[in-house]
């Protein structure tokens, strides 16, 4: 708690000067000095939480008051501590002019500083006390659950607010969205943007998620979800086309998508208007004409290093069947060249010898899995991670984990990609028959789930052998984990989160395991939760921090 006081000394001085030296030796040092009276403010928290639209009552003890309490003024300041959203949303706010609080609030969600004053009218003194004020609303914190409820479009979410669990029961089910059947993912994208560029913005702060369907995409509002029409995805396409992403990602400012068209790529560095630019999935012929390709529905990335110029996104190409790049960003502002389209990636060309790249294999998955594997020579205090890549030769999985930099290595002469894991996958136990992979971001560890058992994978050696974890009731439908961005929440990012249908009406159900060592078994889960539609995709939905 902060308490600052303002002291003023009223101080009354009588000169008289009468003839120069002599007169200041008359002087009795007759001074009339008051002293102020100390209040001290008491029963305000260090931070105090509350709902947003509901009544806070903030009872206050002052000591030291005068017996003629008219003297005094009182004043409840809130000042805003996140970005306005439009010219309603005031820097500050003066709440209420009471000696004690007790009203509705009803303030935007998120972080405030709260300063209570008490004035002296009297003497012109004014005591103030500050604390963290947190608007929250039951949205404001929690997982939250993309479903399927007979193909269509259901968004749940579980929090805990104020100490209570809620169960918020498919929120969009009253908007007006046109895209609700044919749910594929939920992503969240960054809304932040730091002085230390520990992270960077790379959407609109206001609507971060990105919600995909089969039928279109759209973003969703950062308190409730809430839908409007300018967040369609056609209003971020240059040709204002309606887009059907598959699947989006980022590097530092540049985002990157894939669509059953092909892939697009957006600098968001050029600010909220960065529209989606033309699609890239082309290789140049000799001729320097454009083949285009069809790649899988996934792009490869370093997704942690906010500082890279002209970051690597990773395609591969199912056509010729081999791993291809392209050096996003910058690329072509360095090199001149804007029509560069996608490259084929070499062991010439990389860093490693973990393995030679195949071609000629079968796409089975991939995943930016966020685990750090090198601190960027360019960038020092920023790392490099990896994005791993399950394909299939002849009935066997194989495994290669890439370490995607900035190309702006390579035009310095340096590697920019590294091959960091190969793995045979012939002896983890029904390996081809998985539905579902997931990637730990702190650990080398991979886990899969056939038939609802969940099998775990030590990818420290090249010829893994898998360990059966546990099995849940019903079918698996959602394996992953999840990189969270608040510093309190770091190691969350073990939890191996697990959504499984058991059928009927209301069968979901999410589980979470803590999967922090490479060794041990998990034999029961941390959390659970149900009454959920058939599990399609699951976020976390971190609230906004207070400095």
């Amino acid at each position: 708690m902060k308490q600052i006081l303002h002291r003023i000394k009223s101080l009354f001085l009588l000169v008289a000067i009468a003839g120069g030296i002599s007169a200041c030796a008359d002087d009795k040092g007759n001074y009339n000095y008051h002293d102020i009276p100390e209040i001290k403010i008491e029963g305000i928290g260090n931070s105090i939480t509350t709902l947003a639209y509901q009544n806070l009552s903030i009872p206050v003890q002052l000591n030291g008051l005068q017996a003629d309490e008219d003297r005094y003024e009182y004043e409840w300041l809130v000042i805003r501590q996140f970005e306005a959203e439009d010219e309603n949303d005031a820097a500050s706010q003066v709440l209420a002019t009471t000696k004690e609080f007790n009203d509705i609030i009803s303030l935007r969600p998120g972080p405030y500083k709260l300063i209570y004053t008490v004035k002296d009218k009297q003497l012109n003194v004014f005591y103030q006390q500050q604390a963290n004020l947190s608007v929250v609303t039951t949205t404001s914190e929690g997982w939250v659950l993309l479903c399927s409820e007979n193909g269509s479009v259901r968004l749940d979410m579980i929090s805990t607010v104020l100490g209570e669990e809620v169960h918020s029961k498919d929120m969009l089910a009253d908007s007006d969205m046109p895209f609700k059947n044919g749910p594929l993912a939920l992503i969240a994208l960054s809304p932040e943007n730091t002085e230390d560029m520990s992270s960077v913005l790379q959407v609109d702060p206001t609507s971060p998620f990105y919600l995909l369907t089969e039928e279109g995409a759209t973003r969703l509002h950062k308190d409730a979800f809430e839908w409007k029409e300018e967040y369609l995805m056609k209003y971020e396409m240059g040709d204002m086309s309606d887009s059907k992403p598959i699947h989006i990602t980022s590097a530092s400012y540049f985002r990157m998508m894939v669509t059953p068209e092909g892939a697009f790529s957006s600098n968001y560095s050029m600010g909220e208007g960065a529209l989606w630019e033309s699609r890239l999935n082309y290789l140049r012929n000799d001729d320097n004409t454009k083949e285009y390709i069809q790649i899988a529905p996934y792009v490869g990335c370093n997704i942690t290093n906010p500082m890279q110029f002209a970051p690597v996104f990773m395609f591969y190409d199912l056509d010729h069947k081999q791993f291809v790049y392209h050096p996003g960003g910058m690329y072509g502002g360095l090199t001149g060249d804007q029509t560069v389209g996608c490259l084929t990636m070499s062991d010439d060309e990389a860093e490693g010898n973990a393995f030679s790249f195949p071609v000629g294999y079968n796409y089975v998955y991939m995943e930016n899995s966020g685990r750090k594997y090198s601190e960027s020579a360019m960038m020092p205090g920023f790392f490099n991670n990896i994005t791993f890549t399950i394909l299939e030769n002849n009935g066997v999985y194989h495994l290669y984990g890439i370490a995607l930099d900035d190309y702006y290595m390579a035009l310095m002469g340096m590697p920019a990609y590294t091959k960091t894991h190969y793995a045979n996958l012939s002896n983890c136990t029904d390996i081809t028959q998985a539905e579902h992979f997931a990637f730990s971001p702190l650990n080398n560890q991979m886990f899969y789930a056939v038939n609802g058992k969940v099998y775990r994978v030590n990818l420290d050696t090249s010829s893994p052998s898998a360990e059966f974890q546990f099995e849940v009731p019903g079918e698996i439908t959602c394996l992953k984990f999840y990189l969270y961005r608040n510093a309190k929440n770091a190691r969350r990012s073990y939890d191996l989160i697990v959504g499984s249908d058991k059928g009927g009406t209301d069968g979901g159900e999410l589980r979470v395991y803590e999967a922090v060592d490479n060794l041990a078994q998990i034999t029961d889960y941390k959390e659970y939760h149900s009454g959920f539609g058939r599990i399609v995709d699951i976020i976390y939905k971190e609230p906004i921090t207070q400095e």
